[in-house]
């Protein structure tokens, strides 16, 4: 493949203005922008201005030759499947916005796909490089709390807002799945609306049992009324709790892209500092993406991963529908 990687944008909305084009822009040594194409051509018309292709269709987007990579970002979640596997057979690399799709199905069927056409096929699970899940996950790995039993990781919502675990609650399962690692063996959970599914669950608190290591609880719920009539008190983000100890990240007032956080180890005094690890940790999602694309490197995000979280949403579901304990069965294993 070319060293310039040639991307263009199937969806023209916030997330591609806020997040993928900037990152796509402040890599011109190894990105380069195509245009992009929206149901509404309006929006990709604005976005395209005199710098960008708008294109006309998707067909006309897939039939640019100079492309190599379509970053599918569009609404509602059932358009991510027939778009991915549209890219697919046009012979495209590509990258969707999480969710990966609307089932596992369909997640299964893609990643068949890109198998049989050797096409790269990844998600952005960018929130894996969030510092303070990298701080949390060197933490464990340092030993300093023993043997860890039970990791939390939380996220605080301002309301009961439907569809949130299209949002947060998606990073919060792959996160959760790859704190751990092995595999996952029993789901317990409850959601505010399970009939729903991930289109409509509210608030979601599971807990997430593996054959081996420490328990993961993952919880997003509302903020505290006291949180929202008072300011922002330190909030729980991360904690894992060891043989040796325990650790407590806790959400403090700053930049939230940062996640600006304390740290603490069985004590009052904060001993660590998320943004002091800004000077360590500054590689982003697509330097990974592009390793993989021109460099042959393993994919930060396995198109398996991103699928096994789509299994895991279905399991926490299926828990807090029946009110019981399930086996995590239909996990597809990640070499």
């Amino acid at each position: 493949m070319a060293a310039v990687i040639r991307a263009a944008f199937c969806g023209a909305g916030g997330i591609v203005r806020g997040n993928h084009l900037p990152n796509l822009e402040e890599r011109p040594d190894r990105f380069s922008v195509a245009g992009f194409y929206d149901i509404f051509p309006e929006s990709s018309a604005k976005l395209a201005g005199d710098k960008y292709r708008a294109y006309a269709s998707y067909d006309e987007l897939l039939a640019d030759k100079t492309v190599d990579l379509v970053i599918i970002a569009t609404k509602p979640l059932s358009t991510h499947f027939p778009a991915a596997k549209q890219a697919l057979d046009a012979g495209k690399h590509v990258l969707l916005e999480k969710p990966m799709a609307e089932t596992v199905a369909e997640c299964d069927e893609l990643i068949a796909l890109a198998k049989k056409k050797s096409l790269i096929l990844t998600v952005h699970h960018n929130r894996r490089l969030n510092l303070d899940f990298l701080a949390l996950r060197d933490v464990i790995a340092s030993g300093k709390l023993g043997e860890v039993r039970l990791v939390e990781n939380r996220i605080m919502m301002n309301s009961y807002n439907p569809g949130e675990t299209i949002d947060w609650g998606v990073h919060l399962v792959d996160q959760s799945l790859i704190l751990n690692g092995s595999r996952l063996r029993e789901v317990s959970a409850n959601m505010a609306y399970p009939e729903n599914g991930m289109a409509g669950s509210g608030f979601l608190d599971a807990m997430f049992r593996f054959e081996s290591g420490p328990a993961v609880r993952l919880a997003m719920l509302p903020r505290p009324a006291e949180y929202l009539i008072n300011g922002t008190p330190p909030l729980t983000r991360f904690y894992a709790a060891g043989t040796k100890g325990s650790f407590v990240q806790r959400i403090i007032e700053g930049p939230r892209d940062l996640m600006n956080a304390t740290q603490n180890f069985d004590g009052a005094k904060p001993d660590y500092k998320v943004p002091e690890y800004l000077e360590i940790k500054q590689k982003g999602y697509y330097d990974y993406l592009y390793e993989s694309l021109a460099g042959g490197k393993e994919l930060l995000v396995k198109p398996e991963e991103a699928r096994n979280a789509m299994r895991a949403i279905e399991l926490i579901s299926k828990s807090a529908k029946t009110n019981r304990t399930v086996e995590a069965d239909g996990m597809l294993k990640v070499s």
